[in-house]
């Protein structure tokens, strides 16, 4: 597997510039997509697509910075597990999410965790721009489980539409 940073020019870091992303990524598909290249280049296509994805969003980027360190968010067999509190945490959400059954509830939880998780994203941001890849792991972390959080709000409310 590529550094996917390094197949669209872009420096190792959070931050980046979402407008040369898409310009690059444009650029890379142009010369590697099957239907526009001479040459059979499925893989490198789907490598472009997969990188764009990543780098594209910030929490998957994130993750893949994290990775980059040996630091694994995603695949929960190796992931790195939360700490008691944050334990304790996440479960009185799942239960109090188990209990809801008003939609506007719902809606404002969703709304409140999505702003908790964008605070999250820009803690991780800082950490790991100083070097603090442990501290920005655990912030991450947080967000990951907020995320599917959200998801099971979602689900629920469709539920009880």
């Amino acid at each position: 597997m590529s550094n996917f940073f390094i197949l669209f020019d872009l420096e190792e870091k959070f931050a980046i510039d979402s407008i040369f992303l898409e310009r690059k990524y444009l650029e890379l598909q142009s010369k590697f997509h099957p239907d526009k290249s001479d040459h059979n280049n499925a893989n490198k296509s789907i490598e472009i697509n997969e990188a764009f994805r990543v780098l594209s969003d910030d929490f998957s980027r994130a993750c893949y910075l994290l990775q980059l360190h040996d630091v694994d968010l995603i695949n929960d067999d190796k992931a790195i597990k939360p700490d008691k509190s944050m334990l304790l945490e996440i479960l009185e959400l799942r239960e109090h999410i188990e209990t809801i059954e008003n939609k506007n509830v719902i809606d404002n939880l969703s709304r409140h965790l999505k702003q908790t998780i964008e605070d999250l994203i820009a803690d991780f941001a800082r950490a790991y721009e100083d070097n603090q890849i442990k501290l920005s792991a655990t912030f991450l972390l947080k967000a990951k489980y907020l995320k599917k959080a959200v998801e099971d709000l979602k689900i629920k409310k469709q539920k009880l539409l």
